[in-house]
């Protein structure tokens, strides 16, 4: 029954429900207060019945000609005369006379005087001489009637000879109070047709306004957009015509660093003030402005209704990671390079063994690639015996093929020593690092006769030691200063970012770096803690 009225309820659409609504509840007032007026009137006018003849009946009882009827019978026929203009007065049913208990004289419907024959209210009148109102018929509510006792005055004493009766028929009253009603039933029937025109021009224009959209399509395009609002990775933040935050998703909250509730605010006090122009009209989006070590790029578009901008929408974009992706695809092509100068190394190689070969220097052939082979055992079980960690035996080795074909020496200095690296440096932080620095030393002394580029590592105490020395001309005064600067180079436009990229995973990692140079050489020293 309950899932058969849950599928009714889903079928019903919003204005059917509306109407329904709001057709019940003008139904259900005009009807109370219909109900309620009919109630109160008709008590009002038993209460009118009710004193009318109550007075009626006693004032029949103190005249003259009603007490002289009952010793003179001529005075009956003007005693009629009377009782009938009493009915037509009062607009009372009936009007009995009674001797005794004996019916004597009756005026008025006969049905009315019939219902009270056979049991005339008169008892307490005729014993006790009061006036008094009664109910006779079924339920006691058939008549009302009102009754007087009738004191004969004899001279020398007085006697009770009978009792007036003035009649009231309630069904009679009800009927008037009906007809009394009709402009209250006309009213309110007007009153339910214009409710009726009222809900349904009010069904139409909610309709119109949700976009012929229903309560539950709403709901579920309120979740929908809830749900996809929140999963963007980009921030967004949703303003009204005011520049005061309606929405924001985790993303922004996570960007702005914000952790309480902003909705309200206006824009640039939920942000943090930042010094950038969201809300002029200038703005023209994809703009960048940073948040601490964050670049955010920031758009906007105009949220329109009727032809009047009522609000924005505005996204945020952490160039920061765009950065990181570009440092990692930048170093990712470092190792290409350096992984294609030792493909390079080894075919020259090929090529001079392949003459001596073809030249039938078989023994020359053989020597050589002992040699060669001897060579880069040895160095290589260096590198395994001093350097444990693969990742760093794999950069050295790639940037000694590099270091060859530039015709640059490069070396590990024999007191190195390192084990295994901790978890927290994988191996792109550590191309970044390593990598620049290698590759910064050998540009420096590429053009000098004996170049040279000793790398030292160390992971003795709680720091791992990362040193790079070259013998080349040192670092001018202008860059030393802002050595770490992205864009600052001495070697031309466009350069400058390798440095740059060092210090920051350096200070990702928590580590410090420090540099010393001369004419001579340059040193650049990186501690890195074991322990994050």
């Amino acid at each position: 029954m309950k899932k058969w009225f849950e599928q009714i309820q889903s079928a019903m659409t919003i204005q059917f429900k509306i109407l329904g609504l709001v057709t019940a509840l003008i139904l259900f007032i005009v009807v109370v207060i219909t109900g309620i007026y009919i109630l109160f009137e008709y008590r009002e006018d038993v209460a009118d019945a009710e004193k009318m003849a109550y007075q009626t009946a006693k004032t029949l009882s103190y005249m003259p000609t009603v007490q002289e009827s009952l010793q003179d019978q001529e005075a009956i026929p003007e005693l009629r005369n009377i009782m009938d203009n009493l009915l037509r007065d009062t607009n009372a049913s009936a009007v009995v006379m009674t001797e005794g208990e004996r019916f004597f004289v009756t005026v008025g419907d006969e049905d009315m005087i019939l219902k009270v024959f056979d049991h005339p209210p008169i008892e307490k009148a005729l014993v006790f001489g009061s006036s008094y109102i009664d109910r006779v018929g079924k339920d006691d509510e058939v008549a009302l009637v009102g009754v007087s006792p009738l004191l004969i005055d004899y001279g020398d004493y007085k006697k009770i000879d009978g009792a007036i009766m003035v009649i009231y028929d309630r069904t009679l009253i009800i009927q008037n109070v009906i007809r009394d009603s009709i402009p209250i039933l006309i009213v309110s029937t007007l009153a339910l047709i214009v409710g009726l025109i009222g809900s349904l021009l009010l069904a139409r224009n909610i309709k119109k306004d949700t976009l012929g959209l229903e309560p539950k399509e709403i709901a579920f395009l309120y979740k929908e957009r809830k749900t996809v609002f929140s999963s963007l990775k980009d921030g967004m933040i949703v303003t009204d015509g005011e520049g005061r935050v309606r929405m924001m998703n985790p993303a922004a909250k996570g960007l702005f660093h914000i952790t309480s509730s902003v909705r309200g605010k206006p824009l640039m006090e939920a942000i943090g003030d930042l010094e950038s122009p969201l809300l002029s009209d200038d703005f023209k989006g994809d703009e960048e402005f940073e948040i601490g070590d964050q670049t955010i790029i920031a758009s906007r578009q105009h949220i329109r209704t009727e032809g009047r901008i009522s609000g924005a929408i505005f996204t945020f974009r952490d160039k920061t990671d765009l950065r990181k992706m570009s440092a990692s695809l930048s170093e990712t092509r470092r190792v290409s390079e350096d992984l294609r100068a030792q493909t390079h190394e080894f075919k020259n190689k090929l090529y001079v063994i392949m003459g001596l070969i073809q030249l039938n220097k078989n023994e020359e052939a053989i020597s050589f690639i002992r040699g060669e082979t001897q060579s880069q055992e040895n160095y290589a079980r260096f590198v395994s015996s001093s350097i444990r960690d693969e990742k760093l035996q794999a950069i050295i080795l790639g940037k000694l093929a590099k270091a060859s074909e530039q015709h640059v020496s490069f070396e590990v200095d024999p007191g190195s020593s390192l084990a295994s690296l901790p978890g927290h440096i994988d191996l792109n932080g550590l191309v970044t690092i390593l990598g620049n620095l290698i590759d910064n030393a050998m540009e420096a002394v590429k053009h000098r006769e004996n170049g040279e580029v000793v790398l030292f590592v160390s992971d003795l105490g709680t720091d791992i030691l990362l040193e790079v020395s070259d013998n080349g001309t040192g670092i001018s005064d202008n860059c030393y200063s802002r050595l770490f600067e992205r864009g600052v180079s001495g070697k031309g436009p466009g350069r400058g970012y390798g440095l740059a990229n060092v210090k920051k995973e350096v200070d990702l990692l928590g580590g410090e770096i420090e540099v010393q140079s001369s004419p001579e050489g340059t040193t650049f020293s990186v501690f890195l803690p074991k322990n994050r």
